[in-house]
């Protein structure tokens, strides 16, 4: 017989879910599967399978002196968890089991803000918590600061996942609510006590109707937290690597759209003057633009859909969780954004281009025209010499070449030719500039340019007009 998805807990488990900057470098070798850490029951295989898009295991360690910014409830020990996302992100899982007497809902909703607003004053053996990561890590084998990166701190965005034991769970399982009202105590918790809790109006709270069993399970959530009652572990844990996704996935937002906008602010400050300096530019713009990409494809859109863990209980939370944490627009959005930066680095790509070719050109241009100076300048004195070479009674070999009372006929020959040339270049060269920017009076003449009247070289066609 297949294990039951539902079940009683005794104690109150809080699952408190952070993102943390800036990414870390950890090899893949040190890498793990998430399901050694969180025991997934029959949800192992699919995150197993999707293990290189999930996030990874870095560290995984059973705690017993931890101090949460509240004094509202008392931990009996948590296990903290780092993980990083395939784009190296790093994600903190605090699994924090509460003492027997933490079973009320205005207690629970104190906990959940003090380590929302608070969170940096969360402490683990009398050090704070990310002062603790870093010197975990350093332990791994991973230096905190490699290449100048600065030590861990906590992102903007948390997600808090609550599962109520003992008599709270069986009073929120007890409480029922006609309509799409929500019960007092769900306000309180979901919403960490920022709002009254008499209204009896749903606040924004979501109640998926799948996960919904009246008497047995109640999932009620907002955007940052989520109540999960009458679930196994397994299934509260599978929640939780979804919540998690969300989480990296709309963190990742944030850090596109900022990336974004110093591409954008790079591009405007940047003092192109040269090729090089266009070149330069683009090379960076592009590097950016491959990272922006890369985090929408492994950072936002892999999480934005429920492939990863195909259950009807994951997927039914998950999507849920997707609509109220506005997801899908804030893609939608982003890749916008990133399509801006797109056509701002193609913009610099055809100007980088038409520089090139207009440099191409005028060396091109230059190179022609030297060489045809050469030429010029080279060919007269050479039928000068050759005629001065020839043994021919025209030439007295007692009078030197630059008597030109003598042999300026011979000059003449040589040098006029060449000058006509000159001559009817330039005249020829005048004549089109002048054509091309002539201005447009309105007559077809100005207007268009048109070939001298001639025929074709086959017969029967008619004269090119």
């Amino acid at each position: 017989m297949p294990r039951s998805d539902a079940a009683a807990r005794t104690r109150t488990r809080l699952l408190l879910m952070y993102n943390l900057t800036p990414q870390v470098q950890v090899p893949d070798d040190m890498l793990r599967p998430l399901s050694e850490a969180f025991g997934l029951g029959r949800f192992t295989a699919h995150v197993e399978a999707a293990e290189l898009l999930l996030p990874r295991l870095v560290l995984h360690e059973r705690v017993r002196d931890i101090t949460l910014p509240s004094s509202a409830v008392r931990a009996d020990g948590a296990a903290v968890t780092l993980a990083v996302t395939p784009r190296r992100d790093p994600l903190l899982f605090l699994d924090v089991d509460l003492a027997d007497d933490a079973d009320g809902a205005d207690a629970i909703a104190e906990t959940l803000y003090a380590t929302w607003q608070n969170r940096s004053a969360t402490r683990v053996e009398g050090v704070p918590l990310t002062e603790w990561l870093d010197g975990r890590l350093r332990d791994y084998g991973i230096p905190d600061r490699p290449a100048g990166r600065p030590p861990l701190e906590f992102g903007r965005n948390v997600h808090q996942s609550v599962f109520p034991g003992a008599a709270l769970a069986r009073g929120l399982l007890a409480e029922h609510v006609p309509g799409d009202a929500v019960g007092q105590d769900v306000v309180t918790i979901v919403l960490r006590g920022t709002l009254d809790s008499d209204t009896g109006a749903t606040l924004g709270i979501r109640r998926p109707a799948t996960l919904n069993n009246a008497g047995q399970t109640m999932v009620a959530h907002g955007r940052g937290v989520s109540l999960i009652v009458g679930y196994a572990p397994p299934v509260e844990n599978a929640f939780g690597l979804a919540a998690a996704g969300i989480l990296t996935a709309v963190a990742a937002v944030h850090r596109v759209r900022r990336q974004a906008f110093e591409a954008l602010e790079l591009d405007r400050a940047a003092a192109v003057e040269t090729t090089d300096d266009a070149r330069a530019l683009v090379a960076q713009l592009s590097r950016r633009l491959n990272d922006l990409q890369l985090d929408l494809s492994f950072s936002v859109e892999v999480y934005a859909d429920t492939i990863l863990i195909p259950e009807l209980l994951v997927e039914s939370f998950h999507s849920s969780l997707r609509d109220v944490s506005s997801l899908a627009d804030a893609l939608a959005n982003t890749s916008r954004i990133v399509e801006r930066v797109n056509a701002v680095l193609a913009t610099r790509r055809v100007d980088l281009e038409t520089a090139a070719q207009q440099y191409a050109e005028d060396r091109d241009r230059v190179l022609a025209a030297v060489i045809a100076v050469g030429s010029l300048i080279a060919l007269p004195p050479a039928l000068l010499l050759a005629y001065f070479g020839v043994n021919s009674s025209d030439v007295d070999p007692s009078r030197s070449i630059l008597d030109l009372h003598h042999y300026g006929v011979a000059y003449a020959i040589a040098w006029l030719p060449f000058l006509l040339l000159i001559a009817v270049g330039l005249i020829a060269r005048r004549r089109i500039s002048l054509r091309l920017s002539a201005p447009d009076d309105g007559s077809p003449e100005r207007r268009t340019l048109r070939p001298r009247p001639g025929r074709s070289r086959r017969r029967g066609r008619d004269e090119i007009r």
